[in-house]
């Protein structure tokens, strides 16, 4: 009589003597909440695995308690899972306190393993499945988006024209779930065949007195010794009938049965479909994933590239695509929404905005990033201006470099009297990068778009960490991948929108006279220019400043100002970019608006800006502001590297600032 090979189950491999201690940290690089994250994460696999150029389908149904999966049938699931999970949750629990609100969820959990099994599913269609050699597992497999969602953690196998690079991203799946597991199917473009795997990331645990990993494998069933072992999937003999495979054929049945069970593929079209067995409370609510689907996905579904489906048992089907998302988008409630950029009608306006946009062929204007450069040229102003306070919108195709060749990128632009500050968006390819604000100073909308497959797009995605959530102009990847003057380039699509906005600003009829002189009073007579101003006594000569300022390309020099030496005396000096209305004040509230929101318009902190010292010395304090020691008479201290825009630059010597609070110190009762 022939064996029949084990059913398909749960695995861990026990650990070797030499294998160092380590449990999962892939969290720790996901901020945002689970539904945005998860939404973000599983439409940008599906996205890059797009088939042709239909566009991709992503369905995302919650069981309900309705639809779960009936306890004498869920246990096939988890078998081989069960005592694993339990020791990681028994070790857990015993290092808390009986009663504790920890420990009670814990046990909870626990209790999961047993009873019906409810589900979320996301599902792709319109794509190419996990394709690549399913027995392969080298340090590297390019293309073989199989090897990279189940055999690699931190290393990707995508190109350099996807949207995910990191290798990360897949941890929202065992995330997403109680059990801290889910399965995977595929059918991939030219097969008939289905997969289906399995992947958990618990913690590090011991269970018989031998110690096992954090990551165990769903798999078919296997004899070999855990040093030989590869987690092979489990496969149909084809395309899903109405004829149930033969009991011989126990792979072949049990991937039959689960997709039956969990509601799959029923079509049986090419495409990857994940269970996410008793996902966590935040992922059954249909609202939640709408929203995150419409926040972060906004631009491609209204661009026709991506369609978003959320199947619950409570509700008509909401679908999600260029003709509904406005509806869907009041649709979901925001009232706890702090950040007004993600509110409803906020989003409103930026997908209209991005509608308008794709209309656009010829009447882009043509604009510069580069800091050296002006933003617009300067005959086009006046005119763009006024059709931008008659609220026109306006499109630029903005200019850049990257490795000596010409890129560009795409702005959209509005003006908003309604806004308490500026809204921006960034988009790279399908991605929106959410957590950039560089538009603080005026009351406009601004849509930021880059193509994907540029190598300004490639170069952003290297400023990016694994969530995707912002450029960072010091990201370690830019020196990794050898791009050269890489916090430039970004900080340039940063700063795009703010800069076209800055140039088309109205000056006030009352402007200083030197912007980047708010230092003493070098000239205290007459005020040049309309209005009043104070007048100088006769017979009495100005003060001359002990520090003079000049201004060069990029920036600002100190030097002596002709009163005294000024060796041995330190001096405060705090720069902020200048506003078109408002004080000097005004300039300084704004740029800490946008230290406060992690934007900081420029810094001292990491490298944007050069100091060049000659015969001084300084102390950086915050992000614009430093101290000044003058070390000898002919000082010179050089300040570089910002925009081409107007800078408000304040000098205070601290003794006399100090002086000033002495003398308010002895006043004081």
């Amino acid at each position: 009589m022939t064996s029949r090979p084990d059913p398909p189950r749960w695995r861990f491999r026990a650990m070797a003597p030499s294998e160092p201690n380590q449990n999962p940290i892939q969290g720790e690089f996901f901020s945002a909440d689970l539904p945005e994250r998860f939404i973000r994460e599983s439409v940008q696999n599906s996205l890059d695995a797009r088939a042709g150029g239909e566009p991709v389908t992503v369905r995302f149904t919650i069981s309900g308690p309705e639809g779960a999966v009936p306890s004498g049938r869920a246990g096939q699931y988890l078998t081989g899972l069960q005592r694993h999970f339990e020791a990681v949750m028994r070790a857990e629990s015993a290092s808390l306190e009986r009663g504790s609100e920890r420990r009670g969820e814990l046990e909870g959990r626990r209790a999961l393993l047993r009873g019906a099994l409810p589900f979320l599913v996301v599902e792709d269609f319109g794509t190419t499945g996990l394709q690549g050699d399913i027995e392969a597992n080298d340090i590297q497999a390019k293309g073989n988006d199989f090897w990279g969602f189940f055999r690699s953690i931190g290393i990707s196998p995508k190109g350099e024209d996807a949207g995910g690079s990191w290798g990360l991203g897949k941890w929202v799946f065992p995330d997403a779930s109680k059990l801290n597991a889910f399965l995977g199917v595929t059918r991939r473009a030219g097969e008939r065949r289905f997969l289906l795997m399995g992947q958990t990331m618990l913690k590090l645990h011991q269970l018989a007195g031998r110690k096992y990993p954090p990551v165990g494998f769903f798999a078919a069933g296997s004899i070999e010794d855990d040093k030989d072992w590869l987690p092979m999937p489990v496969e149909s003999v084809g395309l899903r009938s109405t004829r149930a495979p033969s009991p011989e054929d126990i792979e072949a049945c049990f991937v039959h049965e689960a997709m039956t069970d969990f509601g799959l593929r029923p079509t049986g079209e090419p495409g990857t479909s994940v269970v996410i067995p008793h996902p966590k409370d935040e992922l059954t609510d249909p609202e939640n994933l709408s929203r995150a689907a419409i926040r972060q996905y906004f631009h491609p579904i209204i661009a026709g590239d991506l369609v978003v489906e959320v199947v619950t048992p409570d509700e008509p089907m909401r679908r999600i695509d260029a003709e509904t998302i406005v509806a869907e988008a009041l649709r979901t409630g925001d009232d706890a929404e702090e950040d007004p950029e993600q509110r409803a009608e906020a989003l409103i306006r930026v997908i209209e905005l991005a509608r308008w946009g794709r209309q656009q062929e010829d009447g882009f204007v043509e604009a510069d990033a580069r800091r050296k450069q002006p933003a617009i040229a300067t005959d086009h102003i006046e005119s763009l201006r006024a059709r931008l306070s008659e609220g026109e919108r306006l499109a630029f195709r903005v200019r850049s470099r990257v490795r000596g060749k010409p890129n560009d990128f795409k702005v959209f632009l509005e003006e908003d009297d309604h806004l308490s500050g500026g809204h921006d968006y960034y988009v790279r390819g399908h991605l929106h990068i959410p957590q950039m604000d560089y538009l603080t100073r005026h009351h406009a909308r601004a849509l930021v778009v880059v193509d994907n497959k540029s190598d300004l797009g490639h170069l952003l995605r290297d400023a990016e960490g694994p969530a995707h959530e912002k450029w960072r102009a010091d990201a370690p990847r830019l020196k990794e991948k050898g791009w050269p003057n890489a916090a430039e380039r970004v900080r340039e699509v940063q700063n795009a929108a703010a800069r076209i906005l800055d140039a088309l600003a109205e000056k006030p009829a009352d402007v200083r006279r030197d912007a980047l002189s708010d230092l003493f009073p070098a000239d205290t007579g007459g005020r040049r220019g309309p209005g009043p101003g104070r007048q100088r006594p006769p017979g009495v000569r100005p003060d001359k400043p002990p520090l003079r300022i000049d201004r060069v390309p990029g920036g600002f020099r100190l030097r002596p100002g002709g009163n005294g030496d000024p060796s041995a005396r330190t001096f405060s000096v705090r720069m902020a970019y200048d506003v078109a209305r408002g004080t000097t004040n005004t300039a300084f509230s704004r740029f800490d608006a946008g230290l406060r929101a992690g934007c900081p318009d420029f810094s001292l902190r990491n490298g944007q800006l050069d100091l060049e010292a000659a015969d001084c010395e300084t102390d950086l304090r915050s992000d614009n502001e430093f101290r000044l020691r003058v070390l000898a008479p002919n000082f010179s201290l050089g300040v570089t590297g910002f925009d081409e825009r107007d800078l408000v630059v304040r000098v205070l010597p601290l003794e006399r600032e100090a002086a000033t609070i002495r003398d308010v110190e002895e006043r004081a009762p």
